[in-house]
């Protein structure tokens, strides 16, 4: 770095052009999701005139660092790591972007020192400025769509009823047919392919404003750019539930008794699910506690109670007359026409408001 004890202003050059072409390429990434995608106007333009600021700050403080551009001889050039090949949700690609513009960032503050103070100090305030971006714009982005008012229709995709790639064609019946918000729930399915089959129902409950919510994975929930979690009782507890999704998303938990909802922190929930109501094959070996429970749950709590397990046309009546807020149906929606499936629990729904 050093020869003669004098800095070697050609490797500065280099890295100050490298970084700041990282920084604004990373950038103009997230302002085309802005420009496009969230049509954010105030983001958009903030994010445009950041990247801008770096081009113009770098080229002042190196002239022409362009001419030291040798792609050929250097090193990482070629190398690339697996992650940087995949991306799987409009959250995903920002995520990426902004962790890139923000390293750029900070190596060009460091290397600005050895120019600058007072370039190293730009920099620095830009860093910052993209931190406060990402934190306005990734909420934007994680979730959009809000809990629906009761009472509602809760549909699920589930793959025990729905087979590889169909996902996304599912997603577009249960929207047409009149849910309000849909779980999507995968067991013996791997990541990579949850990933793909989210990204496929979000790019229809997103255009529709019906948020999705991902059974069990709050982490995979949050990567995948979904607008909430579902928990139960042997999965993650609700507090390391909610740092992950963070404050804005949607978060349900299963509960099973009144014991259980004594033990629940209503500031960190939005909804509780109560069942199996009544008995059912989707998961045989669950205990139906009957609408009794939805009763006494409803009665004691103020968050919204979603019944599920065993629920058809003709019992969903006495459920909402129990207190629910909303019904959660699998095997009665997804097996035969969705379309005319939900529509019958919607005509049902509609006579309860």
């Amino acid at each position: 770095m050093e020869r003669n004890g004098s800095i070697d202003s050609e490797v500065i050059s280099r890295i100050i052009d490298a970084n700041s072409n990282r920084c604004a390429e990373g950038l103009r990434v997230i302002e085309e999701i802005a420009r496009f995608s969230e049509e954010n106007d105030g983001l958009f333009k903030e994010i445009k005139d950041i990247r801008h600021v770096v081009r113009e700050v770098s080229e002042k403080a190196v002239a022409g660092s362009h001419k030291y551009r040798d792609t050929g001889s250097d090193v990482g050039a070629a190398y690339t790591s697996g992650s940087e090949s995949r991306r799987s949700s409009f959250h995903d690609l920002c995520r990426a972007n902004f962790l890139r513009a923000e390293e750029a960032l900070r190596v060009l503050e460091e290397f600005g020192k050895l120019i600058d103070p007072g370039v190293s100090g730009v920099y620095k305030s830009l860093r910052f400025r993209v931190y406060a971006v990402e934190k306005s714009f990734m909420g934007r982005v994680v979730r959009t769509c809000p809990m629906p008012t009761s009472p509602f229709l809760y549909g699920f995709i589930d793959r025990i009823f729905v087979d590889h790639g169909e996902s996304g064609g599912i997603a577009e019946l249960l929207v047409d047919g009149g849910v309000d918000m849909i779980q999507y729930r995968a067991k013996d399915v791997d990541r990579v392919e949850m990933l793909k089959d989210i990204a496929a129902i979000l790019s229809v409950t997103k255009k529709a404003g019906v948020p999705l919510i991902i059974n069990d994975y709050p982490d995979l929930a949050r990567d995948a750019g979904a607008d909430g979690v579902h928990i139960g009782a042997g999965d993650v507890d609700p507090a390391t539930a909610r740092e992950i999704i963070g404050e804005d998303a949607i978060l349900g938990l299963t509960v099973h008794s009144l014991e259980d909802l004594t033990k629940v922190d209503a500031g960190r929930v939005d909804y509780v699910g109560v069942g199996a109501v009544y008995s059912t094959d989707t998961k045989p070996s669950a205990r139906a506690v009957g609408t009794e429970l939805v009763r006494s749950i409803s009665a004691a709590t103020r968050l919204p109670v979603v019944a599920i397990g065993g629920l058809e046309a003709g019992n969903v009546g006495e459920v909402f007359a129990a207190g629910a807020a909303a019904v959660a149906v699998v095997s009665a929606i997804l097996r035969g026409d969705i379309r005319k499936n939900c529509f019958t629990f919607r005509q049902i729904i509609d006579k309860c408001k």
